[in-house]
């Protein structure tokens, strides 16, 4: 996809009002002017996604009949992004315009109005089941689900006959990465095969079988004309407000993430070889001197059986040195019964001493606090962390994988190294993720300083004497 841009000079995108804000770039300049009906901006970070939003929110607020919306997910993003930005921005550009904090809600000197609002929850959209805009954007589009985005379009309508528009802004690898990317498919397809150039607009119709994409004089089967969809990607470097620290943080993510933020690349996904590779871990004959140790666990309850190849019981002691970085000095890895796993657990911990801490993970619900708190009593006389396990696997394997790109994570020479390194390089295709789970854990522990969580038993739990006895 070539992306040809003519030389930019900053201007004022609201014609005619003192400069109070303008677009930093071509990028935020065609998005703030474009006319479609439907535009998303930026698809990688640092692009400058919210001011471009809020620019386009403006456009047309010396207008009395102007009724624009802004939306994020949750409050606190949005009080942190928009609202905050708002506050800088909008008494520049329109002195005379006042912020309502009970509504958040900007009421500009000819009767236009800028709402901020959320949509935590799917059905938070039937707040709006009554309102009328003339421009809705979404910031952080991904984090939004397709009912939401489509359901909000039917609010978008202008009795002061002012044109209607869909803005949004975004990276990719969020939770709705899949449905914005097929939306707008005719620009983030594959090298070679993108329909449209970037902030070229292209026309559509919408059908019971999805969008048709039309020449722009094109009906409907109800006489209704196409509608202009557009896409304009923008990038950290279009940003000359953007640290260089900023930029040094994107390089330092994991390689699926640095592509998608920094890089706005929406076709990588995780797959094996690109999270964790041979290649990226030193090994060493003797431990270096560690700070901190813990020997993080994860566990599995089943046998192996004939024919069957169950998950693991997976025991790493890792250690952190005073340089910062990391050693694996030992994985201890079975199959067996729960008594045979909880008799394998204390006697890993009387080998590796007390100065060792023990992470235990915490599954969701009250039979995970009951396993925690079993294993705790088990354990008495060490130190042992509970840990609360959130967010998907990849997720929680990005920051490990982060550190082992940069070769901060070294391996002490053993018959185990073969299968802790197959099992990461394979991650998240492999058959097993055990020995992946017991380094997103310990990376978090050494990373972060020590963080407990608390216990609490359901009624009635507090009796049993096996960590498996759920």
């Amino acid at each position: 996809m070539s992306d040809t841009r003519p030389p930019y000079r900053r201007r004022s995108i609201v014609e005619g009002r003192p400069v109070g804000w303008e677009p930093n770039s071509w990028p935020q300049h065609r998005f703030c002017a474009l006319g479609c009906y439907e535009a998303l901006y930026g698809g990688a970070a640092g692009g400058g996604k919210t001011d471009a939003l809020l620019g386009c929110a403006l456009r047309d607020a010396e207008h009395p009949g102007h009724r624009a919306l802004l939306l994020r997910r949750t409050f606190p993003e949005l009080e942190m992004s928009l609202i905050e930005r708002a506050r800088h921005v909008i008494p520049r550009v329109f002195p005379g315009a006042r912020y309502n904090s009970s509504a958040y809600q900007w009421r500009f000197p000819a009767g236009g109005v800028l709402r901020f609002g959320y949509l935590e929850h799917e059905d938070d959209v039937e707040q709006y089941q009554s309102s009328e805009w003339n421009f809705i954007g979404f910031d952080e589009l991904t984090h939004f689900s397709r009912r939401q985005y489509t359901y909000m379009q039917s609010r978008l309508r202008s009795a002061a006959g002012l044109p209607v528009r869909l803005r949004a802004g975004t990276n990719p690898g969020g939770p709705g990465h899949a449905w914005v990317q097929e939306r707008w498919a005719p620009w983030l397809a594959p090298e070679g095969t993108a329909a449209a150039q970037p902030g070229e607009v292209i026309w559509y119709v919408a059908e019971e079988t999805g969008d048709r994409y039309v020449p722009r004089d094109t009906c409907d089967a109800h006489g209704n004309p196409a509608r202009g969809r557009c896409f304009v990607p923008a990038r950290v470097v279009d940003n000359p407000d953007v640290p260089a620290q900023y930029i040094s943080q994107l390089d330092a993510l994991d390689p699926v993430t640095r592509a998608q933020l920094r890089d706005g690349d929406w076709l990588i996904r995780p797959a094996a070889g690109l999270l964790f590779k041979r290649a990226w871990f030193p090994v060493l004959d003797v431990p270096p001197a560690a700070v901190r140790r813990v020997r993080r666990w994860d566990f599995a309850a089943t046998e192996s059986r004939p024919g069957r190849d169950p998950d693991w019981t997976v025991g790493a002691l890792w250690g952190r040195a005073s340089d910062g970085l990391f050693a694996v000095e030992d994985v201890v890895r079975m199959r067996g019964t729960p008594l045979e796993v909880e008799k394998t657990v204390l006697a890993t911990a009387q080998q590796d001493g007390k100065s060792v801490a023990v992470g235990i993970p915490q599954d969701p619900g009250a039979a995970g606090v009951a396993v925690a708190d079993s294993f705790v009593r088990l354990l008495a006389g060490y130190e042992v962390r509970v840990e609360r396990e959130t967010g998907s696997k990849v997720e929680r394997a990005k920051p490990a994988s982060a550190q082992a790109e940069r070769q901060h994570i070294r391996l002490v020479r053993g018959d185990w190294n073969f299968a802790w390194l197959q099992e990461h390089e394979a991650f998240p295709d492999g058959a097993h993720d055990d020995q992946v789970d017991t380094s997103s854990g310990a990376i978090a522990f050494l990373a972060s300083g020590v963080v407990r969580a608390p216990l609490t038993l359901p009624a009635g739990d507090a009796g049993r004497a096996s960590p498996w006895a759920v």
